[in-house]
């Protein structure tokens, strides 16, 4: 299994996949959570002075079956893709799973720390359940108080690790520029911690090919990016990010 270079987090992912990228579907729920368009509309913001957005978009999508009905239909092929997903409950979490499994994705990615949602507890085999489906797995880890999480995970044999998710503010949660210090830490102290043993994606405030070098730096294997594809052009078009695809293929480990 390998992810391209650069991967397209959700929910971008569902909307834009240039070649050279690997794009991430979902967030993917055990129930349809619905109002996604004007969800969006209403609480996207942009701060100009911190180059960050903030949202309360909430994991607004279809659901899981939602996608079962696309892959069995031939309408979407999972092959190349990752498909992140989240359980508001234990019985969700190993739902979405079952679910899943079947559909073999490229990986499944455990987005863990959402702000939006409020979930901060997770069952205490979860990775291990999740590594035991065969699907590659990665952990989407929050870019404060993750260190539980990170212990659980590698004690279970997670391959990859996706640093970091929104950071939590009252407003929601923000992406863009102040998320990069925080994702940077955690990378440098996984690294520090585990060495090789894990594979890191690496992602937060990359608007430009040198943010891909400080990741690279810092000692991420593949990068991500999401904050800049709230710009419609580059949303609906790859106009704008080949520079970035192009230096994440030279760094990528």
């Amino acid at each position: 299994m390998t992810f391209q270079p650069l991967i397209i987090a959700a929910p971008f992912g569902n909307y834009i996949q240039p070649p050279k990228a690997t794009a991430t579907l979902g967030t993917f729920t055990a129930l349809k959570r619905g109002g996604r368009v004007w969800r969006i509309i209403k609480t996207v913001r942009y701060y100009p002075r911190k180059r960050a957005w903030v949202n309360r978009i909430g994991l607004r999508n279809p659901g899981i079956d939602w996608l079962a009905r696309r892959v069995s239909a031939g309408k979407t092929d999972l092959s190349d893709k990752i498909v992140s997903i989240h359980g508001f409950d234990d019985q969700q979490w190993f739902t979405l799973l079952a679910k899943l499994t079947p559909l073999k994705p490229l990986a499944v990615e455990l987005n863990m720390s959402c702000p939006n949602v409020g979930h901060i507890d997770w069952p205490a085999d979860l990775f291990t359940r999740a590594v035991g489906t065969g699907l590659t797995v990665v952990v989407k880890l929050p870019p404060v108080r993750y260190e539980q999480m990170l212990e659980q995970a590698m004690a279970a044999g997670v391959p990859w690790l996706h640093c970091c998710n929104t950071l939590p503010v009252p407003q929601g949660g923000m992406s863009g520029q102040p998320l990069k210090p925080e994702s940077l830490t955690c990378i440098r102290q996984v690294r520090k911690l585990y060495g090789d043993r894990v594979k890191i994606i690496g992602g937060g405030g990359i608007y430009q090919p040198t943010d891909i070098d400080d990741y690279a730096e810092a000692g991420a294997d593949r990068f991500s990016i999401a904050t800049k594809l709230f710009n419609p052009k580059y949303l609906w078009s790859c106009a704008g990010i080949q520079t970035i695809v192009v230096r994440a293929a030279e760094r990528a480990r």
